[in-house]
């Protein structure tokens, strides 16, 4: 029986495409992970951004695409639409330590407010 030269080949193809597809799964996790600005509108009643609007944008910014984000996210108060204002956030993951973040105003238009995540030491 001859042995035919198409299988190192057929191997070959299904490798490259799966590095292909290993390497886009990576850099839309690296993306995911990247975005740190948020932006929300100003609440009519409070003139802030309410703490839940905060953890409801985290707690999505850190949802991978194939895994749960965190089971809560929990921030110390509201963001006044002022540059610098500042909160500290909590989220809770089910499985690890919880992520301490620190959330800043990095820009106010009008009514909406734009403002950064950043990891704080643990």
């Amino acid at each position: 029986m001859a042995v035919s030269a198409h299988p190192p080949r057929r191997v070959l193809l299904l490798g490259l495409l799966t590095a292909l597809a290993v390497g886009a799964v990576l850099a839309l996790t690296a993306a995911r992970f990247r975005t740190r600005d948020a932006t929300s509108e100003v609440d009519g009643g409070t003139h802030t951004v309410p703490r839940t609007e905060i953890a409801r944008t985290i707690s999505g910014q850190l949802t991978l695409p194939f895994r749960n984000g965190p089971d809560a996210v929990h921030c110390s108060g509201d963001l006044r639409p002022v540059r610098y204002d500042e909160v500290r956030c909590t989220a809770h993951f089910p499985i690890g330590p919880d992520r301490h973040l620190s959330v800043r105003v990095t820009g106010v238009r009008h009514n909406l407010v734009t403002y950064r995540r950043h990891a704080l030491p643990r």
